[in-house]
C-alpha cells in the first residue's frame, strides 16, 4: 500500500477534481477512517453503484458485504448530528 499522502495523490490527479469544503472533507473522512477500522483494516475497496448500493470487499478473499443507502438514509440525520458534534467541539 502506498504511504503518499491523500493531499500529495489529489495534487498529482489530472482529471476532473471535485472540490469540497474542508468541514465536508474532514466529515468524510472520518467516516472512512472508522469503516476501515472498524473492519480491521481489511477492506480491499468500497465501491459505490448507481442503485444506492455500496459493496465492500475484503482482503485475501474473506468476501463481501452490501448496504443499502436508501434504507440507510433514514437514519443518516442522527449520524450527521452525532459525527458533527464530534468535529465541531
Amino acid at each position: 500500500m502506498s504511504k503518499t499522502p491523500s493531499s500529495a495523490l489529489n495534487l498529482k490527479f489530472r482529471g476532473k477534481k471535485v472540490e469540497l469544503l474542508p468541514e465536508d472533507e474532514e466529515l468524510i473522512s472520518l467516516a472512512l477512517s472508522i469503516i476501515w477500522t472498524k473492519f480491521n483494516k481489511k477492506i480491499e475497496s468500497c465501491n459505490f453503484d448507481q442503485d444506492n448500493k455500496v459493496r465492500l470487499s475484503f482482503k485475501k478473499n474473506e468476501g463481501r458485504v452490501y448496504f443499502d443507502l436508501q434504507e440507510s438514509a433514514l437514519d443518516f440525520t442522527f449520524i450527521n448530528k452525532v459525527f458533527h458534534k464530534a468535529l465541531f467541539k
